[in-house]
């Protein structure tokens, strides 16, 4: 038996026969199911509007031990404005320079795993939409492995699903555990994305909640507004057009005629910025009211910048409790626990 590590195959002698068998096909899998010959070393690749951030990861073989060893970690803007090809190029170039320093290469690692920001259709794996418009429709696996110049095996999906998947196995599921003795196989979790995007992701026991075409949670482009504010998708007053980052900020502006990042107008007291901290509170209160109605989580794990904001926590809980249709459940709101690298985590976690 011999391993080819540049195509990510087996070479398997049958009745005198060469077969290649993919690592990722379910033969090999059900052959090799604690991960036997597979190399120990998964790259994580978290794509959102802003930035790039990419982590290598040394893992075990056994699928039951679910440790995760930082080796390094890096990070890249997107600079979405340069062009899809742009961003191939220079993350392609990012991985090669992140491997070439800690002295891996391409040929060593189970795979790559990444997270695009928007809906990734599960058989196709192509984005079928979302506010990076550079990556819809894009054949993104096939391509960047052109750009890498290796037969890497490559697994994609949305963002927040992977934001979700890491908080329930390895940060906010441990808490609610400790918290209700109820394990992460039992859970029913909510992760939401708050950053220059508003995208969520459904966990249930455990597995991604995907839908049959990848939009299962895309709970950023419900209606929070009825004709309220124009959304890329075509449609108004959608919720992302009220929490993410650059909602804030346009808001600000039109208000006062000045430029400042969400988290610096969080920081003043005066009656405009007040007036729009109070508003952004009441309108995630009922964002949250209205998810947990439809899916009655057992929590909900917030993540992307603006949830490193202290103030929109401020009562957000009990407004929550008394907004909620069945009145007596409390539905958990935690601030991500893994760190803002939840999403990168979720993207390895892809290929255990």
């Amino acid at each position: 038996m011999a391993k080819s590590l540049k195509t990510q195959s087996l070479l398997l002698t049958y009745s005198g026969e060469l077969v290649t068998i993919s690592l990722d096909s379910p033969l090999y899998i059900g052959l090799f199911p604690t991960g036997a010959y597979v190399s120990d070393f998964i790259m994580g690749v978290d794509i959102g509007g802003t930035k790039i951030e990419t982590t290598l990861y040394r893992v075990p073989k056994n699928k039951s031990d679910s440790s995760y060893e930082v080796i390094t970690s890096k990070r890249m803007p997107t600079e979405r404005d340069l062009g899809y090809d742009s961003v191939l190029e220079r993350l392609a170039q990012h991985i090669h320079k992140t491997l070439g320093e800690v002295n891996t290469s391409l040929s060593q690692l189970r795979g790559i795993g990444i997270g695009l920001p928007g809906t990734v259709h599960p058989e196709s794996l192509k984005m079928l939409n979302g506010n990076s418009e550079i990556f819809i429709q894009k054949s993104f696996a096939e391509d960047l492995r052109n750009y890498l110049k290796e037969d890497i095996s490559i697994r994609l999906a949305n963002d927040a699903n992977l934001f979700a998947l890491a908080e329930v196995h390895h940060g906010a599921g441990k808490k609610f555990q400790q918290e209700s003795n109820r394990n992460v196989h039992e859970q029913i979790a909510m992760g939401i994305i708050l950053g220059t995007g508003n995208g969520g992701g459904l966990i249930l026991n455990g597995k991604i909640y995907e839908g049959r075409h990848g939009g299962g949670a895309e709970v950023g482009h419900h209606i929070l507004y009825n004709n309220g504010r124009p959304c890329y998708c075509g449609r108004n007053g959608c919720a992302e057009q009220y929490l993410c980052g650059p909602s804030i900020e346009k808001n600000y502006k039109e208000q006062t005629g000045k430029n400042l990042k969400a988290s610096e107008v969080f920081k003043l007291n005066d009656p405009i910025s007040t007036k729009i901290q109070n508003q952004y509170r009441k309108d995630l209160s009922e964002f949250l009211a209205n998810l947990s109605t439809l899916f009655d989580p057992d929590y909900f794990v917030l993540g992307g910048g603006i949830s490193t904001i202290d103030a929109i926590y401020t009562d957000l809980e009990e407004t929550l409790w008394q907004k909620v249709f069945l009145k007596g459940t409390k539905p958990r709101v935690y601030r991500h626990q893994v760190g803002d690298s939840a999403g990168v985590l979720g993207a390895a976690m892809l290929f255990n």
